[in-house]
């Protein structure tokens, strides 16, 4: 995975550079200077041996306006297992003397690779534009550069050039934690391009091949599949859960294609940050001593929106420090 980052800012959840330190110095002199790479989540690993304490360091540390950045020069200091900020670039506050290398950062975006992902989504509302129903030979698989005849539902609305995703139809999902039906997964299995009208079928040529394809395939939307998506700051403060997963997979991590149930009607969209957590629970032995306690939930890793639709999408998770179930708590990075 390759990122593109900020000129002197770091985005929380990538990690480049890895952090060293010395734990026997003296008190007075613990102060660590942050380093191009450098993240919240490492440094809390790094120095208080705990990578879930990091939100901590952010509610306590009002000069981090924004929770995944942090600055090349900012100095952290450790004392009794905590961390604090130092205040950095008090210059900075002369913005006559900003330059264009001061400014830049904020002209500049962030991509992440993420590969072909041929993700797929869940059905809910949406209807199939069509049916592949037959090809020119009777082989039962169909592949890159083969013929085929479709079935429109709308032929009139039909041109030559037309690009169709291909899908068939797989489980049903049901949420996690209602046990009510959300929809079906619909698999990927590659996309044609309409070569010719015939009649009331429409003639198409096979124009990529992800899963295998046969007869009765059904025909939605073509949605390319990036290899660069450009990060952008979430609008909601919408959560939701991770419902479904590619592939059947019982636990996730980096790389791997999660569904949520947030969608664009929700205020998602393509490029939008999340955060994957899970509660966490006091112990009994806690809970008879100190009653009713709120423990911050446990930050499981980062994910990127790849695809979205009504009432769900797709991401990708591009940060993992614990595997990930269904049902998981997902909120949108909104900062």
């Amino acid at each position: 995975m390759t990122y593109t980052l900020w000129r002197g800012i770091t985005l929380l959840v990538f990690l480049l550079v890895s952090v060293t330190t010395n734990p026997a110095i003296a008190a007075e002199e613990q102060i660590y200077t942050i380093k191009k790479g450098d993240t919240l989540w490492d440094l809390s690993q790094r120095f208080i041996e705990d990578p879930y304490y990091w939100p901590n360091v952010w509610a306590k540390n009002p000069d981090i306006t924004n929770p995944h950045l942090i600055f090349p020069g900012q100095k952290i200091q450790i004392l009794d297992g905590r961390l604090q900020i130092v205040p950095a670039y008090p210059e900075a506050k002369d913005q006559s003397a900003a330059t264009a290398e001061v400014t830049a950062p904020a002209a500049e975006v962030i991509t992440v690779k993420t590969g072909e992902a041929c993700n797929g989504f869940i059905l809910t509302d949406e209807k199939p534009l069509g049916l592949l129903v037959d090809s020119v030979d009777n082989r039962i698989l169909l592949t890159k550069h083969d013929i085929v005849f479709l079935k429109m539902k709308n032929l009139s609305e039909v041109n030559i050039g037309d690009t169709y995703g291909l899908y068939d139809r797989g489980e049903m999902i049901k949420h996690p934690h209602t046990k009510l039906p959300v929809g079906t997964m619909m698999n990927n299995l590659g996309f044609l391009e309409v070569t010719e009208i015939s009649g009331n079928t429409a003639v198409a040529k096979i124009g990529g091949v992800f899963r295998e394809i046969t007869r009765g395939a059904e025909l939605f939307e073509y949605v390319p599949q990036q290899q660069e998506i450009t990060l952008q700051r979430g609008t909601t403060d919408q959560k939701g859960y991770i419902i479904a997963a590619r592939d059947h997979k019982g636990t996730f991590s980096t790389n791997d294609i999660i569904y949520i149930d947030l969608g664009d009607s929700d205020g998602l969209a393509k490029g939008n940050l999340l955060y994957i957590s899970r509660p966490r629970s006091a112990s009994d032995e806690i809970i008879k001593r100190a009653g009713a306690v709120q423990i911050p939930d446990a930050v499981l890793g980062a994910a990127i929106v790849v695809e979205t639709k009504a009432k769900t999408a797709a991401a990708i998770i591009i940060k993992s420090a614990d595997a990930a179930f269904i049902g998981d708590n997902i909120s949108v990075v909104t900062d």
